[in-house]
């Protein structure tokens, strides 16, 4: 096994489960924003690339700040973020999020507790799982930003009817699938198995991982997996772009050409949001993607590497010129029924399978 292998089974196994829980996180909770615009799967110097460039809802790169993230996946940091020492500021708190992370359990995912996912009506002022709607199936299988943005902005214009204090917005940009390049992607966001192309499914044998317990045998096999596994990915290659930059599928330099793309389609929309919300506007991310930082690739869950954990923060001034008339979604309701809609959301998850 060469050493970049071993790394990464290090970094994404037990050890690295353990050190990543010593990262010095920080909850975006104590930072201050009125809305906050997470843009799932942003690598630091990704937004600083596109704010050196001179993109209008960014400041120049030298404003770009940073945190670090309490999760390297986005499961891990949905658990975090909403863990029930953070009640008290979601219940004044609007999430609107296209991640389908929400609704699930998760329980696949080690790092995960069993207290938070899936989420619920009941833990926020107001939830708004916009993937359930807005979700298309049409050259790739995601979520577009601009209906995030009709719902945080109505959403930040009611709030005093709502009852909202603060608007946290989950943008599925610029994590892939990647709008330029529809060819790379064969359903791998179906929305029935999110996630589950970007999570190792075998991390429980990973996390059980010590190199200096093997057998010469048992170190000879597990090099001949490694090597199988280069071969075929199981099925990841074909879906994951950051395995295929791996494997020499893709070049780096067209991968990242299609990942600023997306993250460019994002921060085009959250122009319109900042001309359409009055307030503190936050830029951050989840998680960002690894490319080959200490043999990691992609984003697994629990794992203490920068370029994972180390995400952007920018903040914006908004200002309400009032360029977009939003309307509240459907099952958004002003009349303060924290029950509203219970059944449907019950109902819409047994069809996807999630009950």
């Amino acid at each position: 096994m060469d050493l970049a292998t071993l790394s990464g089974k290090i970094a994404t196994g037990r050890i690295g489960y353990a050190l990543s829980r010593l990262v010095p996180a920080t909850p975006i909770w104590e930072r201050e924003w009125d809305v906050c615009c997470v843009l799932d799967g942003c690598r630091l110097d990704l937004m600083n690339e596109v704010a050196a460039a001179g993109h209008p809802a960014l400041p120049d790169d030298d404003a770009v700040d940073s945190l670090w993230s309490v999760g390297s996946q986005s499961a891990e940091w949905m658990d975090r973020t909403f863990a029930p020492e953070h009640r008290e500021e979601m219940a004044r708190t609007a999430y609107v999020t296209g991640n389908p992370f929400s609704s699930q359990s998760c329980e696949h995912i080690l790092v995960t507790s069993d207290e938070v996912l899936p989420l619920s009506v009941d833990d926020f002022a107001v939830f708004h799982e916009a993937w359930r709607d807005d979700w298309v199936d049409d050259d790739i299988s995601t979520i577009p930003p601009e209906p995030l943005t009709d719902a945080a902005i109505a959403i930040w214009r009611a709030r005093e009817e709502l009852g909202v204090d603060r608007v946290l917005v989950h943008y599925m940009q610029p994590h892939a699938p990647f709008r330029s390049r529809p060819g790379w992607f064969f359903g791998s966001a179906d929305i029935e198995h999110w996630g589950q192309f970007t999570d190792d499914a075998s991390a429980g044998d990973e996390a059980d991982f010590d190199p200096e317990a093997l057998s010469a045998e048992e170190r000879e096999a597990l090099e001949a997996l490694a090597a199988a596994e280069e071969e075929d990915d199981g099925g990841d290659a074909m879906n994951d772009p950051w395995i295929k930059l791996r494997n020499g599928d893709l070049s780096f330099d067209a991968v990242w050409a299609a990942y600023r793309d997306n993250l460019e389609w994002v921060l085009d929309d959250l122009a319109r949001l900042l001309a359409n919300c009055d307030g503190t506007v936050a830029m951050t991310s989840d998680h960002g993607n690894a490319i080959g930082e200490f043999g990691v690739w992609s984003h697994p869950p629990g794992t203490p590497v920068p370029s994972l954990r180390r995400v952007p923060w920018v903040v914006r001034e908004g200002r309400d010129r009032g360029t977009c008339d939003a309307a509240l979604p459907d099952g958004v309701r002003t009349d303060g029924d924290p029950d509203a809609d219970g059944d449907d959301i019950e109902s819409r998850l047994e069809a996807l399978g999630y009950r």
